[in-house]
């Protein structure tokens, strides 16, 4: 099976570019040039952006898998391996088995590497808030299961902060213990990879689900409730003290909402990034995660791009996936799997919506560094089940690929 999907994705990779370089003609003299077996997203958008996907290989990778992600992506994101919890099980061990593995991979074959992520609310080991740290080693590299996935069903579902609150022992440490030991982490992960990572994750998620939005609107647990909000602005500093060439960017799902009229969560991501720019945090950039579904309010997308550069920050669409059915769009939760049949239609719906995204993303070329999606296929995906992503689980190229390729390449034109 693994030969025939090989040999089948090569086939279409193939013609696929043999029909490019027939039909665009010296519109594109990169597109041109490239010999058809060499031909993947990344090619088709050369120059413009980077073309990236998370995951944590090799390990666990099939050949074919990797042949993929090395004919497609010039950059990777590690889906979870680099986040505190396996990276910092406890306070005196640091675990970079697979860290190291994925970073030495992609360096041997000309792949660029995104650090994933310095500090979060979720996958972050316990001990990090406890006045006296448990000898417990929390070492998992998969999410950590929502509230509701982790109680007894029958009962109150907890609140992110209760269920935060339960997983800590004890009365929770100082600010001062618990800025000594972020720093600490940053310091140490960062300074590890110095020079061979391109850039980091510094936060993620930090902006709550519901509130206030004009506010920051910032979450009320974790380290904001520990540290405080400036915990945001150390963390800056300290990635930047540890590799000062590695860009710097602030992560966040659906912090496009609401753009258009500078509402909801995209409102409060802006008063935030205006804070983080007036106390000096040296922030490159700002990274929408893009968990959409078909129904997404592109006018949102575009102007929230707009609105992120006007504060001469770069935009990264960071874990990009389009679901062929469902809506959620990135908060905990939003786990389940669909059972049943996805009508055709839906993805040719869908390849229009990969398409009008990668349409915005290339009028804002000159700002957007890179658009990465949040696995390979449709079964190495967090929304598996709901077909986001534009190879299937056999890796054949849906309907969206080629959509997002014959924009990259001109063939539209």
């Amino acid at each position: 099976m693994k030969k025939l999907v090989t040999l089948c994705l090569s086939v279409y990779v193939i013609l696929a570019s043999t029909v490019y370089a027939q039909n665009t003609g010296n519109s594109d003299k990169t597109t041109a040039s490239l010999t058809a077996a060499s031909m993947g997203l990344k090619d088709a958008y050369a120059g413009k952006f980077l073309i990236g996907a998370a995951g944590d290989i090799p390990n666990r990778y099939s050949e074919s898998e990797l042949a993929n992600i090395k004919a497609n992506y010039n950059v990777i994101t590690p889906e979870n391996c680099m986040k505190p919890q396996p990276t910092h099980p406890s306070e005196d061990k640091y675990n970079f088995t697979i860290p190291d593995t994925l970073v030495q991979w992609c360096l041997d074959n000309n792949i660029k590497i995104w650090g994933h992520t310095l500090a979060w609310h979720a996958q972050t080991a316990p001990w990090f808030f406890e006045a006296e740290p448990s000898e417990t080693e929390e070492t998992a590299t998969r999410p950590t299961r929502p509230p509701a996935m982790t109680e007894d069903r029958r009962g109150p579902r907890l609140s992110m902060a209760e269920f935060w609150r339960r997983r800590i022992s004890g009365p929770l440490a100082s600010r001062e213990v618990a800025i000594e030991r972020l720093k600490n982490h940053i310091m140490t992960v960062v300074g590890r990879y110095k020079g061979r990572i391109i850039g980091w994750d510094v936060f993620n998620e930090s902006i709550a689900d519901s509130g206030d939005y004009t506010t920051e609107n910032l979450r009320t647990f974790s380290w904001y409730q520990v540290v405080g909000p400036d915990v945001l602005t150390m963390a800056f500093k300290w990635a930047h003290e540890a590799d000062p060439d590695a860009q710097l960017y602030y992560n966040d799902y659906n912090i496009e909402q609401g753009a258009v009229e500078n509402t909801g969560k995209h409102a409060s991501s802006m008063l935030l990034l205006k804070r983080l720019i007036k106390e000096g945090a040296p922030i490159t950039g700002v990274g929408i995660q893009g968990h959409w579904h078909l129904d997404t309010n592109l006018k949102d997308v575009e102007q929230a791009i707009i609105d992120y550069a006007s504060l001469g920050l770069k935009v990264a669409i960071t874990e990009l996936d389009v679901t062929a059915t469902g809506s959620n769009s990135g908060a905990f939760g939003g786990f389940g799997r669909n059972n049943a049949p996805i009508p055709p239609e839906n993805y040719e719906k869908q390849a229009k919506v990969y398409k009008a995204l990668f349409e915005i993303f290339m009028r804002h070329s000159d700002v957007i560094d890179r658009v990465t999606f949040w696995g390979i296929s449709d079964t190495r995906s967090w929304r598996r089940g709901r077909d986001a992503l534009i190879f299937d689980g056999e890796l054949q190229p849906k309907p969206a690929y080629k959509a997002i390729m014959d924009l990259g390449t001109g063939k539209n034109e």
